[in-house]
């Protein structure tokens, strides 16, 4: 990490215009756009109304538009803003940035799809959709235009206990539409008054405060001294910048990719990213790190992890330290129960039931101490064939992490396993996620042996994972018996 003294360079501006309709944000935000680039410079327009920019189409000396069509995820924002940023617009206004928060295909339309997918509700509806919206806030934070967003409002309405103690219904005014920390990610944000079209200010640097007249509406005016504000301070280096940019980037997947990406570099780049090279590494390693650690933290037998919080707490009933497996197979055997919409009568084609626990302790074990079946083995329980297939597929895809050769290094294969896992989750129904976790923890096993032993370890796994899945070896990446 270098330290270095600051200086104040110039910068790009984010700012968010909301109100209710009829307010005046379409209008307000083509003359705020006018100001921050001048009498001749481009302004784009990404129009997610159907087309009602063109209402504007004369207002502010005229604009170029992009219109963005359902699905408004995360992603399409970041491509349209994209497209005008390489095509040199140096303001960008978006309307209404709303959309990706509240829109057909928006985070809350993802978290809801993926909540009726599991039939859960919880956190994890959120992970992939929140990352989505994570990701954009990053983009525009790093986007070299001026970006204006237009953001709906709703009412913000509560109930409260009045005076004679009756429930009554209190609006407390207008909220934004998008993620509540969206607004104070801005340069400026400001909410319009209905009707006067006047801006209450509700974040500014306090130097910029003076560039918004109090009673004013927003003008051009105030877009030039937006501007002016801005352009203070020492040039940044485009070439730097987009170097370092690039390179965060490929960081945060990991060394792996950080050292494939630097072979390639021309030395031109090299040498302008050689100061910033340390600052890569750090990053890619953090990376690395953070998804081992998180392997780590889910990882160990369902049996061990209760013997072991049943020893922490001195319970040795029976005089065992913890469950055998086989018990621990029992007492979890619902927790893959069939679907809601299906009957419970066993497939024809399901694997036998387990051993019970009498045999337990007969497990064959091969010379080096270690069971002759997978570590974690997920609770033997019914598998309809609608979900077989999907359990082969998702079993040789996570077996394959551990011999695929573009992953380098054992931190590479875990760190996509990680990613591999958290994917199989979200798309299989969570009566699966057992079953899930059993080939990732046999996995991560793999990736951590030792070379020498690994193969036969690998074979063990796939032929129990096979006689499980009712399938061959083969189909999982091994050699039929």
């Amino acid at each position: 990490m270098k330290i270095e003294r600051a200086v104040r360079e110039k910068t790009y501006t984010l700012t968010s215009i909301a109100g209710p309709s009829g307010s005046g944000k379409t209008y307000s935000a083509l003359l705020y756009a006018r100001g921050l680039v001048g009498p001749e410079g481009k302004i784009g327009f990404i129009d997610t109304e159907n087309k009602r920019s063109r209402f504007y189409a004369d207002v502010a000396g005229g604009f170029d538009v992009i219109d963005l069509d359902p699905p408004f995820t995360s992603g399409r924002y970041i491509e349209a803003i994209k497209a005008f940023e390489k095509a040199g617009y140096p303001a960008i206004v978006v309307d209404s940035i709303s959309h990706e928060w509240e829109g057909s295909g928006g985070v809350l339309e993802q978290a809801e799809a993926i909540e009726e997918r599991t039939k859960r509700a919880g956190l994890h509806c959120w992970q992939k959709p929140k990352a989505g919206h994570k990701k954009l806030m990053n983009e525009l934070l790093q986007t070299r235009a001026h970006l204006i967003f237009c953001c709906r409002v709703k009412e913000k309405v509560v109930q409260v206990k009045g005076q004679n103690g009756k429930t009554e219904i209190v609006n407390e005014g207008f909220v934004v539409v998008q993620e509540k920390s969206f607004i104070y990610e801005m340069t400026v944000s400001m909410m319009l008054e209905e009707g006067t079209h006047v801006p209450l200010l509700q974040k500014c640097p306090g130097d910029l405060l003076s560039a918004f007249p109090q009673g004013s509406r927003i003008t051009t005016q105030i877009g030039t001294t937006v501007s002016q504000w801005a352009n203070e301070g020492r040039a940044v280096d485009i070439e730097v910048e987009d170097a370092k940019r690039e390179g965060l980037v490929i960081a945060n997947q990991g060394v792996g990719p950080l050292t494939e990406w630097w072979k390639a570099l021309a030395p031109g780049k090299k040498k302008v990213l050689e100061s910033f090279k340390d600052t890569l590494k750090s990053i890619a390693s953090a990376h690395d790190q953070m998804l081992a650690d998180q392997m780590d933290a889910g990882g160990g037998d369902i049996a061990e992890r209760i013997a072991a919080a049943r020893k922490a707490s001195g319970d040795t009933t029976d005089g065992q330290e913890g469950f055998n497996r086989d018990f621990v197979r029992q007492q979890t055997q619902g927790a893959s129960a069939s679907r809601p919409d299906q009957d419970n009568t066993p497939s024809a084609d399901a694997p036998p039931a387990p051993a019970s626990s009498a045999d337990a302790g007969n497990t064959p074990v091969d010379e080096a101490g270690a069971d002759d079946t997978p570590a974690s083995d997920a609770p033997a329980s019914t598998i309809y064939p609608t979900d077989r297939a999907d359990l082969i597929e998702c079993c040789r895809k996570l077996m394959f992490i551990v011999v695929d050769p573009s992953l380098e290094t054992p931190q590479q294969r875990r760190a996509t396993l990680v990613t591999a896992k958290d994917n199989w989750k979200d798309s299989l129904p969570e009566e699966l996620h057992l079953h899930i976790k059993a080939f990732v923890e046999s996995a991560d096993a793999q990736i951590k042996a030792d070379p020498k032993v690994m193969p036969a370890l690998r074979e063990k796994a796939l032929t129990h994972f096979a006689e499980m899945l009712d399938c061959k070896a083969s189909d999982l990446g091994g050699v039929d018996g």
